[in-house]
């Protein structure tokens, strides 16, 4: 047989992705817009990981979250201040499932309900994770239903990996 040498090679690998996954978009409660709008992010990391730094933005604004620790393989819920997780007429987040609360509504004045993009941003600015908005979620048919990720801890955010139409909330779950 013959043999042969290669000279090694070298190569950068990309840097590591947040662990922090966006997973499930509540946009169009079936209660108050003003205060029932979630946006559910999974803590994917095998270790727990600090929201510090962090930002949910919507087409208009971003809001900081705050300094809180987020357990590995946790949810975690973003809502308004003033969400109420015993509000008539919506699920009710998971027993236990953390709720991190913004300043006023999520993002400028709240989700719209007719599709638009929510990305997570790590404290350097770099998106981690992004609902690309596909779902218009504005028909009377879909009040109380959510765009899901399907389950995958696949980094990438394409449109394949959430759902095509709004699903039964699973908040916390």
């Amino acid at each position: 047989g013959r043999s042969g040498a290669a000279a090694p090679q070298t190569f950068t690998t990309p840097p590591r992705r947040a662990p922090l996954l966006i997973t499930e978009v509540m946009a169009n409660p079936a209660g108050s817009e003003y205060t029932q709008e979630y946006v559910e992010v999974l803590n994917a990391a095998d270790e727990p990981l600090s929201l510090s730094g962090f930002t949910l933005e919507d087409g208009a604004a971003a809001d900081p979250l705050p300094a809180v620790v987020l357990a590995s393989h946790a949810y975690a819920l973003v809502v308004a201040e003033a969400f109420d997780e015993a509000a008539d007429g919506d699920v009710a987040p998971r027993a236990g499932a953390m709720l991190v609360r913004v300043n006023g509504r999520l993002g400028r004045d709240g989700l719209t309900n007719g599709g638009e993009a929510v990305t997570l941003r790590d404290a350097a600015g770099k998106v981690v994770s992004k609902y690309p908005g596909t779902i218009d979620m504005s028909a009377a048919a879909w009040n109380g239903r959510s765009a899901h990720r399907v389950p995958s801890v696949d980094p990438c955010d394409r449109p394949l990996l959430w759902t095509e139409r709004p699903q039964p909330p699973s908040p916390g779950w």
